[in-house]
């Protein structure tokens, strides 16, 4: 008895102790060469002492918008609930674009109103969202016009994490901007996408889903797929079915159709990038 009277405790006291330290992550665009990550990292802290702050990313291609929507909703859902999710990729920097604060699928995201929060919407259940009232005086009082990431969303991620409720934030946000991107076409005999992100290894990413593939035909072995300077590209469950050098279609851990090739970059292989066909058609000798 005595045994498991203590580790009650102990579990007690270790949630109360995470209850205390709020937890944060921040993407950016920002790199790590300079001091812009760091800077935001020490008025947060400055601000709330306890946070922990984790690194979704500071490698989103610069002022790449959708690239940073893609690995914000991929990371997000796995966190603990309530993490706040700090977003500073921010072209529009300066301007009057709005900020938005939100809950989704018992996240908290703080971002620009630039398309950012779009696949997360997409994803997740909307709990709230807002937009903050007191950005433009933040702006205004800002020491900086081109760095709002430590001026103004720091500050509010602070606050936030101190525990101002996001509903106090401001008013209702009505609608939220979204990235323009087309959907797969599909005709008789084909599905036609775009490559929408290339990720470290060079692994194309469509916005093709395993669930459209899967309706349309029977057994992805049953597919080939074209992109960039090749056409007939078979169907894999793992890079390593592919020979060396070999490129191949996959359905990756985002359930979205990836072409890759095996131990080396498919963008510079293929020629082919964001914006790219990729287009699936039925094998030859195969029906559906």
């Amino acid at each position: 008895m005595p045994i498991i009277w203590v580790g009650r405790l102990a579990d007690k006291r270790r949630k109360r102790d995470m209850a205390k330290q709020p937890l944060v992550t921040l993407l950016t665009d920002f790199g790590t060469a300079d001091p812009y990550v760091a800077a935001m990292k020490g008025v947060i802290l400055s601000a709330c002492p306890t946070a922990t702050i984790v690194d979704i990313s500071h490698d989103v291609p610069p002022h790449d918008v959708l690239a940073a929507a893609i690995v914000l909703a991929q990371a997000a859902p796995y966190f603990p609930p309530d993490t706040l999710h700090m977003v500073v990729v921010d072209p529009g920097v300066g301007t009057g674009r709005r900020i938005l604060a939100g809950s989704f699928g018992r996240q908290r995201f703080l971002l620009p109103d630039n398309g950012v929060i779009g696949f997360v919407a997409a994803a997740l259940p909307v709990e709230s969202l807002v937009v903050v009232r007191e950005a433009e005086q933040l702006r205004q009082a800002a020491a900086s016009m081109t760095f709002h990431g430590r001026d103004i969303f720091a500050p509010l991620a602070g606050r936030i994490l101190n525990g101002l409720a996001i509903s106090k934030l401001g008013p209702p946000a009505g609608s939220y901007k979204a990235i323009e991107l087309p959907a797969p076409r599909e005709d008789a005999g084909r599905v036609a996408g775009q490559v929408i992100y290339v990720d470290r290894f060079g692994n194309l990413i469509s916005n093709i889903s395993a669930e459209l593939v899967s309706r349309r035909w029977h057994s992805p072995a049953g597919v080939r797929v074209g992109c960039g300077n090749q056409q007939a590209i078979p169907f894999r469950l793992t890079y390593a079915q592919a020979a060396e050098g070999e490129a191949l279609a996959l359905f990756d851990s985002m359930g979205l159709l990836e072409v890759a090739v095996n131990r080396d970059r498919a963008c510079d292989v293929l020629a082919a990038g964001v914006g790219s066909e990729v287009m699936v058609v039925e094998a030859p000798g195969e029906s559906r």
